[in-house]
C-alpha cells in the first residue's frame, strides 16, 4: 500500500509540473504585453507610457527571456516560493492562504448539499423503478444537468434575491451569503450522483445473490442495508470524488458571479492582468486539490471493497 501511495504521489508531482509548465508557456504566447496589462489593471490606461512600461518590465523581470523567467520561477517553486503577485504586490502564497479557506467552505457546503439530496433521491428512484417517483427523479436530474451553472445562478438571483429578497446577491456578509453559490455549485454534482446511485442500485438489485437473499426470507430493509447499499456504494465514491474536482473547477465561475472572495476571483483577476505568478499559484492549488481528491477516493474505495488490490502493491488492503 505504501509503495502504491508513493507511486501515486510521484504521479501527482509530475502532473502538477506538466499543468504549471503548460499554463506558463501558454500565457507567454497569448497576445498582449504583460507589462501593459499590469499597468492598465493597477493604475489605469492613462498611466501607460514607455517609461512606466520599462520600469514594470525591469521590476518584475519581464525584460528577460521566457526560458530565463521560467527557470527562475521553477527554482522558486522548489524552494516553496510562488513569487509575488504583479497586481497586488503581495506574496502569492499569502493571497492563496487568505482566499483558499473561502473556496473550501463553498466547495464543502456544495458537496454536502449534493450528497444529502442525491443519495436518498437515487435510492428512492431505484426502489421505485419505473414508477412515478422514479420518472420524477429522472426528470429532475435531467433538468439539473441540462442547464449551465451560470444560467442557474442567474435564475436563483432573480428568484431569491431580487423578487423574494430573502438572500443576498453577492459577497460574504454572513451564513446566508453562501446559500445561493453553494446551491448553484451543487446542481451538477447532484444530478450526476443521483443517476449513478440509481444505476448502481438497480445493477446490484438484479444480481443473483439478492434473489438468494430474498429466498432465504430476509426482510427487504435488511437486504437493502446489508447487501445492496454495501455493493452499490463503491462506484458512487468514485463519481463523488470526480465531482469534487469539478466543484473546485466550477467554483472559479460561480465565485465570480456571486463575488465570493475565493480562489476563483483571484484566478480571473490574474488572467485579466496577465498576473502570471498568481495565475500559476491558483492553477497549482486547483490541480493539487483534484489530484489529492482522486488519491483519497482510491483509498476509500479499497476500504469499502477490500477485495480490491493495489496494482503493484505487495499486500492487500
Amino acid at each position: 500500500m505504501i509503495r502504491y501511495i508513493l507511486k501515486r504521489l510521484a504521479t501527482v508531482l509530475l502532473v502538477l509540473w506538466l499543468v504549471a509548465t503548460t499554463v506558463y508557456f501558454t500565457m507567454h504566447v497569448t497576445p498582449g504585453d504583460t507589462a501593459n496589462a499590469i499597468i492598465v489593471e493597477v493604475y489605469g490606461e492613462e498611466a501607460v507610457s514607455e517609461e512606466t512600461l520599462a520600469k514594470v518590465r525591469h521590476s518584475f523581470g519581464l525584460n528577460r527571456t521566457v526560458s530565463a523567467q521560467y527557470g527562475e520561477w521553477l527554482k522558486n517553486v522548489f524552494q516553496g516560493e510562488l513569487g509575488t503577485s504583479y497586481k497586488y504586490n503581495l506574496p502569492v502564497s499569502y493571497m492563496l492562504k487568505v482566499r483558499l479557506p473561502n473556496t473550501l467552505l463553498l466547495g464543502f457546503t456544495a458537496f454536502l448539499i449534493s450528497v444529502l439530496v442525491a443519495i436518498p433521491l437515487g435510492i428512492v428512484s431505484a426502489l421505485c423503478h419505473n414508477r412515478w417517483l422514479d420518472h420524477l427523479s429522472r426528470l429532475f436530474t435531467l433538468l439539473l444537468s441540462s442547464f449551465p451553472s451560470f444560467w442557474i445562478a442567474l435564475l436563483l438571483i432573480i428568484a431569491f434575491s431580487i423578487h423574494l429578497k430573502l438572500l443576498p446577491v453577492s459577497g460574504m456578509s454572513g451564513p446566508e451569503s453562501i446559500v445561493l453559490p453553494a446551491l448553484t455549485l451543487s446542481m451538477g454534482m447532484t444530478a450526476a450522483t443521483t443517476r449513478m446511485m440509481r444505476s448502481s442500485m438497480l445493477d446490484v438489485i438484479g444480481q443473483d445473490y439478492i434473489a438468494v437473499a430474498r429466498g432465504k426470507g430476509l426482510k427487504p430493509g435488511e437486504i437493502i442495508n446489508r447487501h445492496v447499499l454495501r455493493n452499490a456504494f463503491p462506484p458512487i465514491i468514485t463519481v463523488m470524488g470526480l465531482q469534487i474536482g469539478h466543484i473546485l473547477g466550477g467554483a472559479v465561475v460561480i465565485e465570480n458571479i456571486f463575488s465570493w472572495p475565493g480562489i476563483g476571483g483571484l484566478f480571473i483577476d490574474s488572467i485579466n492582468a496577465k498576473d502570471l505568478p498568481m495565475m500559476e499559484g491558483c492553477v497549482l492549488i486547483l490541480a493539487l486539490g483534484y489530484a489529492l481528491i482522486n488519491l483519497t477516493v482510491d483509498m476509500i474505495y479499497v476500504g469499502i471493497d477490500p477485495r480490491i488490490k493495489y496494482s503493484g502493491g505487495d499486500n492487500q488492503s
